[in-house]
């Protein structure tokens, strides 16, 4: 299995092999990143084990911006312009679509 892991990992699992990425495998490793995350969120069985992978996304998230060197600030500026044209997801709204409509 190969997968992207935290700066200090090695020194807690020494036995695995490590290399450091090449510049055209990180946008790859970082995206593949923050889907296991993503699905590490989704199964979390209970609240604390769910903050701690919601803070794993976040990581993994300003890792991305640091790399393709986005701003934070305008990072945060396009997702506020996106959120007035569509709005957010605090009403918890699903959208059921019939597939017969295509």
């Amino acid at each position: 299995m190969k997968k992207l892991v935290r700066n200090k990992i090695p020194r807690f699992a020494p036995n695995a092999k490590y290399r450091k990425l090449s510049s055209d495998e990180i946008e790859g490793a970082l995206k593949d990143k923050i889907v296991e995350e993503a699905l590490e969120v989704k199964a979390a069985p209970n609240n604390q084990n769910l903050i701690e992978e919601l803070g794993d996304v976040y990581s993994v998230l300003e890792a991305f911006l640091d790399y393709k060197k986005i701003d934070k600030q305008f990072f945060l500026k396009k997702v506020a312009e996106k959120n007035r044209e569509k709005g957010t997801f605090s009403e918890y709204i699903l959208m059921e679509i019939d597939n017969n409509d295509n």
